[in-house]
């Protein structure tokens, strides 16, 4: 019986599981990259925008072109316009990238609103027209407006501080303003910009004891300054004061306003009331302990109540003082530059102003004091904030005209601050494309270096500026603030 012998395999099929095996891991790859691309959600709102996971807000950087908000359409198609317009003169250019709240969020009478957002925005873009399109100052680089989201409360700073950086070679970014609010997550941004070597001036910030932060300035007097504009005003009188103060952890607002104002009397300790009443911003239903207030208001019966805390829980205390059991006693009620942002005739805490309630409150600026005090004062800014400004650089061509809350401002002297610091460092570098000359020259903005802004003067010593005038107004229902003076 014959044996068939069966000869070896060829060798390629000894081999033939590799390029199966190389098939199926390129496919496991292409899956890995291709399906959940197919099926997560795509968090993009455009380039350089995205949506956050947590509030569903449209968080990032844009030059215009994508719109935060409906609200805001107008004004950021100008803010494009005039950056097209930059780009295409063909003259050198550097951007400010303007970082503030761009979205409300759903709590209409929260610290952010769009009323807020609306004159913040016009302020910026006022003061990007005046360096672009008047003699005032030199006129190169020309100056474009980047607008920067981080979340009605900041939260998203991360993301959007590292898209600034991404695009701060291409776009030339050489200094941030805004940061107008003192949120703990504002203050982070800030000490992470001023680390990556980025200028900060920020608007209406007023938070006390910050960090030696190089890079910073702010063009709003501290916290500390209103309580103690606010306690002079009171100096004059012998009115018992009792202090009603935020104790939250995460906003100091309200405990540095309440320190320095109870500083201002340390040799006369019977003008203030017993200890301040408190309250925790924080932990939500405030209109709880301030209801629980009232009964030690009545008793103690103080001829002014010095409110330490924000205009969201003013407005909140306001209103549980108009239900006081001793609505019949007269009392003066003085806050800080915070009220403005809140129109009492459109809310119930106007109703206090019918129960024998005066409501006073330390402000940034007032057209009465351009008037009052015309030397103190941009006389060329004060004309383009002006009701009867004529031209294409007045502030009521893109606003509703409204100075109440000082938004605009503030705003457009922060964006000032850093045109005079790029434009002096302009005029002793070829060309200025970074951020390294400004952070000279903003070392320079004092003494003989220091210019008027539309809220006074701009000279700055650690940061923080010198001299500020600081009016005191009466909240008015359905009307603008009254002007009560300069202390």
């Amino acid at each position: 019986m014959t044996t068939l012998i069966q000869p070896p395999p060829p060798g390629y099929r000894k081999w033939w599981w590799i390029p199966a095996a190389l098939l199926g891991v390129a496919l496991l790859v292409a899956a890995a990259i291709w399906l959940p691309g197919r099926f997560a959600t795509d968090n993009r709102c455009a380039d350089g925008v995205v949506r956050t996971a947590e509030g569903g807000e449209c968080v990032g950087v844009t030059d215009g072109s994508y719109k935060f908000a409906d609200e805001l359409t107008d004004i950021e198609n100008r803010i494009l316009a005039q950056n097209s317009a930059v780009e295409q003169s063909g003259e050198p250019y550097v951007s400010i990238v303007l970082l503030t709240p761009m979205t409300s969020g759903s709590n209409a009478e929260g610290n952010v609103t769009m009323a807020g957002i609306l004159h913040r925005l016009a302020g910026a873009h006022l003061a990007q027209l005046a360096a672009n399109e008047t003699s005032i100052w030199q006129r190169t680089p020309k100056i474009r407006l980047l607008l920067a989201n981080p979340g009605v409360d900041f939260a998203a700073w991360p993301t959007v501080v590292d898209e600034i950086e991404a695009r701060r070679v291409d776009e030339r970014i050489v200094a941030v303003t805004g940061i107008s609010f003192s949120f703990q997550n504002a203050l982070d941004a800030i000490g992470e910009l001023t680390r990556r070597e980025m200028p900060v001036i920020a608007s209406t910030l007023t938070v006390d004891n910050l960090p030696p932060w190089r890079g910073f300035l702010k063009v709003s007097p501290s916290a500390s300054e209103h309580a103690r504009a606010a306690a002079e005003f009171l100096a004059g009188s012998d009115d018992r004061i009792l202090i009603v103060r935020d104790d939250s952890p995460a906003d100091q607002y309200g405990r540095t306003l309440a320190e320095a104002f109870q500083a201002r009397f340390p040799d006369d300790p019977q003008r203030l009331v017993e200890r301040p009443e408190t309250f925790d911003s924080k932990a939500g239903d405030v209109s709880i302990a301030f209801h629980m207030m009232m009964p030690n208001i009545c008793r103690l019966a103080p001829r002014t109540i010095y409110f330490a805390g924000r205009g969201a829980e003013a407005l909140e205390f306001l209103t549980a003082l108009a239900t006081r059991p001793c609505n019949d006693a007269l009392v003066h009620v003085v806050t800080a530059d915070d009220m403005p942002y809140y129109q009492l005739a459109e809310v119930p805490a106007g109703k206090a102003l019918e129960t024998g309630v005066r409501v006073l409150y330390t402000g940034l600026v007032h057209p009465q004091a351009w008037e009052d005090h015309p030397d103190r004062f941009n006389p060329f800014s004060v004309e383009q904030f002006s009701p009867d400004c004529e031209g294409p650089i007045c502030y009521r061509n893109f606003s509703d005209g409204s100075l109440d809350d000082f938004a605009a401002i503030m705003e457009h002297d922060a964006v000032v601050t850093a045109v005079q610091a790029i434009r002096n460092a302009a005029a002793f570098v070829p060309e200025v494309k970074d951020s390294g000359p400004v952070l000279q020259a903003m070392k320079g903005l004092h003494s003989d270096r220091k210019f008027l802004g539309a809220s006074g003067t701009l000279s700055f010593e650690n940061g923080l500026p010198m001299d500020k005038p600081i009016p005191i107004l009466e909240a008015k229902l359905g009307a603008p603030p009254e002007y009560i003076g300069l202390p």
